[in-house]
């Protein structure tokens, strides 16, 4: 587009120079086209010449932190070209020589596919463009920040104290901190902790129920405040989930069974019904009615696109 009204530019000016009759507005339009023609050729040299790749340096990020990829480009020596990434709808950032890391980010959980890449070469002016697009569709998880874990974010929501417990008792010295219930102090009523009531497996359970809210940013809460709880009952020993859907609860003592459920609570989606909660519940993560559900989330960047957890990508 920029090249064009270059021409329309030069093409005024020819006319101009004829109506006047001007030489020197007509020289000025011959030596538009030919920076045109000039800009034109140093591009498409560079772009046939050009080699770049796209690499997705982790599969596995955060919601709080970007996703970072790094492009690899080579452009044929002494020639002024140049070459942007484009990472927003209207947002493009220059690669430095050989290219570099740029950070997207997508700032929500769940299962992506980021499509190829689009550049941008152009010459150093700007007066002439072209795209092409590199790398592979690749899958990329994020992972919900767990809620008043160790390295959360700041909580985009209540806290894990507003999860329902099973039931409270008074405090007996030597109870881990984590199942203090400091509401019933602030209330007055002298410090308490949780009932953590065992399953059958002698391991707290913890049940997550979608169904209250079919709405993405409850369901995201929901996830959040999960992953808090089960973060902090495995390090105190371990803990039972019942996920939506499933017939038995899964155990979580490791890291290994950690990271295997934050993967689910990664693609976690609205129930269908209420969840039937076995007897030895220790808490209900449910989101609670009637809470802000905060501002939508941002859109996703280009290039981006949910994914299917379900299917494997060609």
């Amino acid at each position: 587009m920029r090249a064009l009204a270059w021409l329309v530019c030069a093409a005024a000016l020819a006319f101009a120079a004829g109506a006047l009759p001007s030489l020197a507005l007509f020289a000025l339009a011959v030596g538009i086209v030919i920076m045109v023609a000039g800009a034109a050729v140093t591009v498409l040299v560079a772009r046939a010449r050009m080699t770049a790749g796209r690499v997705v340096m982790e599969r596995e990020i955060p919601e709080d932190r970007p996703l970072r990829l790094r492009f690899d480009v080579r452009l044929p020596a002494r020639l002024p070209a140049c070459v942007h990434v484009r990472v927003g709808r209207r947002a493009w950032v220059r690669l430095g020589e050989g290219g570099g890391v740029v950070e997207v980010p997508i700032d929500r959980r769940g299962a992506y596919r980021v499509e190829a890449s689009r550049l941008r070469v152009g010459d150093e002016l700007g007066i002439f463009r072209v795209t092409v697009r590199v790398g592979e569709p690749e899958r990329v998880l994020v992972l919900p920040v767990p809620d008043g874990g160790a390295p959360a974010a700041p909580a985009r929501g209540p806290s894990a104290e507003h999860i329902e417990p099973d039931g409270l008792r008074p405090y007996v010295p030597g109870t881990p901190v984590s199942r203090i219930h400091w509401l019933s102090l602030a209330r007055g009523m002298g410090l308490h902790e949780r009932r953590m009531g065992p399953p059958p497996t002698g391991l707290p359970l913890v049940v997550v129920d979608t169904s209250a809210d079919p709405d993405p940013r409850a369901v995201d809460w929901v996830a959040r405040t999960a992953a808090g709880l089960v973060r902090r009952l495995s390090r105190d020993g371990g803990c039972a989930v019942l996920l939506p859907g499933d017939a038995t609860a899964t155990t979580v003592n490791d890291e290994k069974s950690w990271r295997a459920l934050h993967r689910r609570l990664a693609v976690l989606d609205a129930g269908d019904g209420p969840v039937q909660q076995p007897a030895g519940v220790a808490g209900v993560v449910r989101f609670p009615p009637g809470h802000d559900l905060g501002p939508p989330p941002p859109p996703l960047p280009p290039g981006v696109v949910p994914a299917n957890p379900g299917r494997e990508e060609p």
